[in-house]
């Protein structure tokens, strides 16, 4: 599947796979690029993020500047959470929707400077960007994907060690907030979000100091990571991969999200939402397995539904999984029979996040 330093079957590198290359990393194609999946495995990076700090190069997703006359009256209808929420130079969450509500993607959306900058899933980027060219074609849309690199900086040590690069004293920042940073004497865009379920900021950096920044942030003892642990990550977490927990066979119902959705507010694919109301209802649950054996995504469930991610959690030391299954099916304490190959192994319906939220 994937072999030290080099993949074949992959079409796009980002700008700093040559530096990974020399980092050691392994390499698998993700969304078209071909990524590191780790760099030394995947449990001492995840743990390194959960008690330092670690750094993601994640300029696979889609990264867009939106502006132009009247684009906030052009872009609440676009997204399902209320979008003043982010007018305080925040960084909100939001669902874009189709007109059936399902889920075309999740998204992080904000605004800076008279602009508001939108953060899509790598698979999921010439789709979105079709849909706006259709519903909002009048809208500045300008890739900063190109020249630029997208950069997370994860973990309890994160924002400390970022704050010496950058100068000044990043922890006074808000949660979700958005801004801009000074590395390698040119100005970033940062923001104060993650994929990790810990603190830490993710930086939108020029391509000409984008290895200088990268390399600093190794120097300064952050540790490089992949894709496998920001997987594990995310998953003891509970949230979302789109292709897994999102599709457009899944509704904003169906998820752990359903706050993302502002009823007062314009959006499309609303109408059926409230029509998907009616009817049984299928939700998102965590699961704890009773062996140590992976509940891989689409795993079968015997008494409904099915697994959507499932991991054995580095921190838990146990198996988890995230599932769809029948609301009836989602009480806590359930019982539920997932098929493993050949075996057929009790689950418990547990909380989700797994871990617990950090204050």
């Amino acid at each position: 599947m994937f072999e030290r330093g080099r993949i074949v079957n992959a079409t796009k590198k980002t700008v700093l796979y040559e530096a990974q290359v020399k980092q050691q990393a392994k390499f698998i194609s993700f969304a078209g690029f071909e990524m590191p999946v780790w760099f030394s495995n995947l449990k001492d990076e995840h743990q390194a993020v959960r008690t330092r700090s670690g750094l993601f190069d994640i300029s696979h997703m889609g990264v867009v500047k939106l502006s132009g006359e009247s684009a906030f009256d052009s872009l609440q209808p676009m997204i399902t959470n209320d979008l003043t929420r982010c007018l305080d130079a925040k960084m909100i969450y939001s669902f874009i929707l189709n007109e059936n509500g399902m889920i075309l993607d999740d998204v992080m959306i904000g605004h800076y400077q008279e602009s508001y900058y939108l953060i899509v899933n790598a698979s999921n980027k010439e789709k979105i960007q079709s849909w706006f060219e259709k519903k909002v074609p009048h809208l500045d849309w300008v890739d900063l994907n190109q020249g630029h690199v997208f950069l997370a900086v994860q973990g309890p040590q994160s924002v400390k060690v970022l704050s010496v690069l950058v100068g000044e004293d990043l922890e006074k920042w808000t949660r979700f907030g958005i801004g801009s940073v000074s590395l390698m004497g040119h100005s970033c865009v940062a923001m104060r979000t993650g994929y990790t379920g810990e603190d830490g900021f993710e930086l939108i950096v020029a391509n000409a100091v984008s290895e200088q920044v990268y390399d600093a942030l190794i120097s300064e003892g952050v540790r490089p990571c992949g894709l496998a642990a920001r997987d594990t990550l995310r998953l003891e977490y509970g949230l979302p991969l789109y292709g897994q927990e999102l599709s457009e066979s899944i509704h904003p119902l169906m998820t752990r999200y359903q706050w993302a959705v502002k009823w007062d507010c314009p959006f499309i694919g609303k109408e059926s939402l409230q029509a998907l109301k009616e009817g049984e209802q299928w939700r998102t649950v965590g699961l704890t397995l009773s062996k140590r054996r992976i509940a891989r995504t689409g795993s079968v469930i015997e008494e409904g539904g099915w697994v959507t991610s499932g991991a054995l959690s580095p921190t838990l030391d146990t198996s988890i999984a995230m599932a769809l299954v029948p609301e009836a099916r989602a009480v806590l304490g359930t019982t539920l029979s997932v098929k493993v190959r050949h075996d057929v192994i009790p689950a418990t319906v547990v909380p989700v996040p797994f871990l617990p939220k950090k204050s």
